[in-house]
């Protein structure tokens, strides 16, 4: 069973966040006949040095059909800016632990974590961020004001990508 562009666009991903995270060494993950098995040694990247970078120039590639044309889900205009300045002395800029999905619910039509003004706790889940169907909590770590929300709710954010701005006490 070939894999689709959405479970594509989810494996892609997990490999940029894992290729960034500096304590994961291996890595492996099986969709029906798909198999990627990678690992690294302390001083190289998954993509610099990895059995399926040097495999994948040999092996024949399965063509995915392209979607058809339809208006992106998140036009540019519509997404949040994209260089947030530097923050005050006593704001905090909460960023994406990793590259997936952003949502501000916990489901569709509920009412989102945090709104702008919200007063929050270290504790305080903000958002989730979802990649392959893995949904991660999002906490504050600092207690204050919610006084930015940088992102819309189901937009793709990348790792370290500044979600909100807390204003500190």
């Amino acid at each position: 069973m070939p894999m689709d562009n959405e479970a594509i666009k989810e494996v892609n991903a997990i490999l940029k966040w894992i290729n960034v995270a500096d304590d994961v060494k291996d890595f492996y993950l099986k969709v029906g006949e798909v198999e990627i098995s990678l690992s690294r040694n302390e001083n190289s990247s998954f993509f610099a040095d990895s059995k399926i970078a040097k495999e994948s120039a040999a092996a024949p590639v399965q063509a995915v059909p392209a979607p058809p044309a339809v208006a992106p889900a998140v036009q540019p205009a519509a997404q949040a800016p994209a260089a947030y300045e530097q923050p005050a002395e006593n704001e905090v800029v909460i960023k994406a632990p990793m590259v997936g999905t952003f949502y501000a619910a916990s489901k569709p039509g509920a009412p989102a974590f945090v709104n702008v003004g919200d007063r929050v706790k270290s504790d305080t889940v903000l958002c989730i961020v979802e990649v392959m169907k893995l949904m991660n909590n999002v906490e504050a770590k600092v207690e204050g004001v919610i006084t930015k929300i940088l992102v819309e709710n189901e937009q793709p954010v990348e790792y370290g990508q500044p979600l909100m701005v807390i204003r500190t006490n």
